[in-house]
Formats: C-alpha cells, structure tokens, sequence
C-alpha cells in the first residue's frame, strides 16, 4: 500500500516537472518573440534616420541646412544601426534558449531561424480571486500529492502501532523418515511412508520494552503530523501565490495600456516635428530626439507586453490548467507496430 501511494506521489510530482517544462518553454518562445518584434523596431528607426539624412541632403542641396545637419543624421543612422545589431544579438541568444528545451535529439535543429508568428495574449483573464482558488484546488497535483503523502504516513502509523501488539504464529510442520541399512535404501524406505511424522505448535511473542518499535511509532506520528501540517499550510501558499500573480497581471496590464499610449503620443510628436523642421521651425536635432523617443516607447511597449504574456503563462501555472491551456495531453501509454509495452509518460500536443 505505501509503496503504491509512493508510486502514485512519484508520477504526480513528474506530471508538475512537466508543466514546469510547457511553461518554461512558452516564456522563452515568448522571450524570443519579443526580440524578434525588437528587430522591427530598430529596422523603422533606421529607416526614419535615413530618410531625415536623405531629407537633410535635398535641403542642404537648396541652402537651407548645413552639412552638420546631414552629419548629424548620419550619426544618428550608425546609433540605430548599433543597436539593431546588439538586438540581433539578443535575438539569437533567444532563439538558442529556446532550442535546447525543445530541440529533438533524432533530428536537431542547428542553423535556421525560428519566426514567431503567435500574436500575445493581451487581454487579461478573469480575476475573480476566489474563482481561481476553486479552479486550482481541482487541477493542481500538490494538493493530491499532499494527500497521498498523508495517506502514507497514516499507514505508517498503523504498521508501527501494529508491530507494539503481541504476535501470534502457527507452526506445522509434517515429514517421514526410513531406517535400513544403507544410504539408497533409508531415501527408499522414507518415501514409502515407514516413518511418517508431523508436528502442529503455537509460538507466542510479548514485546517487552520494545524500545525499536516506539522509536517507529514516534517517528511514524511525527511524519503523519508534518504531513497534516503540509496538507493545511497548502491553501495559504496557493493564495500567496495567486495574490501575487494577479499582482504582476494588473501590473504589466497597467504598463502596457500607458506605454501605448505614450507610443501613439510619441508618434504623433514626431509627426508635428517633422512638419515643423519642413516650415523651418525646427531643427534636424529635435526631429532626432523625437524619433528616439518613439522607438523608446515602442521598445517599453513591447516588454510590457511580453511581462503581461508570460505573466498569464504564470497564472496558468499557479492554477494547474497549463497544459489544458496549450492542448497538451499526456498518455501512460505508447504503442508501436512491433512493440507493445508500458513505458514513461509521452507529451502529445494537439494541433
């Protein structure tokens, strides 16, 4: 029965190494798609830059600006240039952290290039706390585990109780024996039933002190209430745990609404500046420092919403539903045409 209970909290605990794993591996799709976007907003930069030096030469060519100005954006295009390198960088490093989770061993992925296509999950879930509660008691493996590890221990606890009592056994015992005057004729004469004998006795043990099974009994009773405790303290840490995950929800929720904002604000600021620098109003420096602040809060709004993405993959996780999340099942059970036999769990995940 324990080793059973021990058999069934083993596979549970494997089952939570898996969905550790589904979540791992979608923070760092997540991860790499956020750098792959990041490369788009570098590439619009440089090509706001190059246009401002394009933009520059023509009116230097007419004797409005200098050759300052068209320096000026030309730095400018190497700055942006720079930096679209350093997040190609990224973007590799990326997409390499995503390879060794998910990189099979019969057919490796080396080279190439992975393109997230998977648009982020921007709307926030329910948040109704006590919702969440109920829907991870009924999906989170821990909360049987701590059961079966109660179970355990209270099995344990009755075996030690059991090995205190007296023990009873019944003996028997029934043979036969022969007599004669050599060795083959004795082996002859006891299978021919010449001296058959048997014997039925009771034997009695009284523990006396039995220090060894008070010890087991004690230490039996400790565990059991260790694991109660474990089994009671698990609703205050699935709690906190929640708490702290809708925390990080309305949080990365919050940043990315206003980073959006500050985007379409950005964006239009540099459209104002554009046109002011056209009517001679502005400077080619203004209209540099707006592009960088466009592709700053672009930049803001894209990590906002990677944090919000992976901050509901957290919540999934909290609540035990990540793998019904992605269509993940999980079979104790492979076939094949020429082998049949039970073998460690198998993921499939379902287009």
């Amino acid at each position: 029965l324990i080793a059973r209970k021990e058999a069934d909290i083993a596979s549970l605990n494997w089952l939570g190494q898996v969905q550790a794993t589904v979540a791992g591996v979608v923070k760092r799709y997540v991860d790499l798609a956020a750098a792959y976007r990041s490369l788009n907003v570098r590439d619009e930069a440089i090509a706001l830059a190059q246009k401002l030096v394009e933009d520059n030469r023509s009116r230097r060519d007419e004797g409005k600006m200098t050759d300052v100005d068209v320096q000026e954006a030309e730095v400018a295009v190497s700055i942006r240039q720079e930096e679209r390198i350093s997040a190609d960088t990224d973007y590799v490093e990326r997409l390499n952290a995503l390879r060794v989770l998910i990189n099979p061993v019969d057919a490796p992925m080396v080279g190439g290039r992975i393109v997230p296509t998977t648009p982020f999950q921007t709307r926030r879930p329910d948040m109704d706390r006590e919702a969440l509660m109920s829907l991870a008691k009924e999906n989170r493996d821990d909360y049987e585990v701590a059961r079966l590890e109660l179970e355990r221990e209270e099995s344990r606890v009755a075996y030690a109780l059991n090995q205190k009592k007296p023990r009873v056994d019944l003996q028997a015992s029934v043979g036969s024996y022969g007599l004669d005057g050599d060795f083959s004729g004795t082996y002859d004469e006891s299978f021919s039933g010449q001296g058959p004998e048997w014997s039925v006795g009771l034997q009695v043990s009284i523990p006396l002190g039995n220090r060894q099974a008070k010890q087991q009994l004690a230490i039996a009773r400790k565990q059991a209430e260790q694991a109660r405790l474990k089994e009671a303290r698990l609703d205050l840490v699935v709690a906190l745990e929640l708490d702290t995950v809708i925390n990080r929800i309305e949080t990365a929720a919050k940043r990315l609404e206003t980073a959006r904002k500050t985007s379409a604000l950005s964006r239009s600021f540099l459209e104002s500046e554009s046109q002011r620098m056209k009517e001679g109003k502005s400077t080619s420096f203004h209209v540099l420092e707006k592009q960088t602040d466009l592709s700053a809060s672009r930049t803001r709004e894209l990590i906002a919403s990677a944090d919000l993405q992976k901050a509901i993959v957290d919540l999934w996780v909290v609540t035990g539903t990540v793998l019904d999340q992605y269509k993940v099942s999980v079979s104790d059970r492979v076939e094949s045409p020429d082998q049949q036999g039970y073998v460690p769990l198998e993921l499939k995940v379902e287009k």
